[in-house]
């Protein structure tokens, strides 16, 4: 198995680690700060080098439990080398800005407009969360929506890592009112939780990229909506 660097300390650039396979296009490692496209979350790219050889990682994935990191071109590592792994930083922070910012908006949504995430996707650039029941978002409602989560991160909070058994996860969730009726549905075998605590207004079970502090992320903008089913509404938003 693969260590997760990222999964303690999400502002890791660059590591040190050991190639244990090569399937395919894709490279093995021991260990790995690159995060596996999942969760609604773009895989991160950059760069694997040694004295030998160079090569472009255009995305990483996990498959059947292993972390791929795709290569773009050839490449000359084997089995047992040591390499240097480099993220592309400016990649990676966006997508963490990104992240806490959509925590933040569907905890608003849900504790002002009792609505629940369904869905997300984020990605540089612009990225996107369905809600549910949601069956319309006029511009006074997505005035107020931004307004507000602006103003919350404007608090500049801090974002905590906590690792939780799985029942004190649950319950820690369920007792603070925030969203855990989907970890009932993560496999038995899965013991401990990953809880991305946002100050004192948010908690949730996330594999993802947070940045440290609210101010990291600036502001948001919301942008277009769109139904994409039953009482489901997808919103769109940026950062500036």
């Amino acid at each position: 198995m693969t260590e997760l660097l990222h999964m303690r300390d999400n502002y890791i650039r660059e590591f040190d680690a050991t190639v244990i396979d090569i399937i395919d296009n894709s490279i093995i490692l021991d260990r790995t700060a690159f995060y596996p496209e999942g969760g609604g979350q773009i895989g991160d790219t950059g760069i694997l080098r040694n004295e030998h050889s160079e090569v472009r990682i255009i995305g990483t994935r996990k498959r059947e439990g292993i972390i791929h990191h795709i290569v773009d071109g050839t490449h000359s590592f084997s089995t047992g080398d040591t390499i240097t792994g480099t993220l592309n930083w400016d990649q990676r922070y966006e997508c963490m800005r990104f992240h806490t910012a959509q925590h933040i908006l569907s905890r608003y949504l849900q504790t002002n407009y009792g609505l629940e995430t369904v869905g997300n996707q984020i990605s540089c650039g612009t990225s996107r969360a369905d809600y549910a029941p949601l069956e319309k978002f006029d511009e006074e409602m997505k005035e107020q929506v931004a307004q507000g989560v602006n103003e919350l991160i404007a608090q500049n909070m801090d974002v905590i890592l906590q690792f939780m058994p799985r029942d004190d996860a649950i319950r820690f969730l369920k007792e603070r009112g925030y969203q855990y009726r989907y970890l009932e549905m993560v496999p038995k075998e899965v013991k401990d939780f990953r809880i991305i605590i946002i100050g004192d207004y948010d908690a949730a079970s996330c594999a993802g990229t947070h940045v440290a502090n609210t101010k990291e992320i600036g502001s948001i903008r919301l942008g277009k909506t769109k139904n994409v089913g039953a009482g489901k509404r997808r919103i769109y938003f940026s950062l500036k």
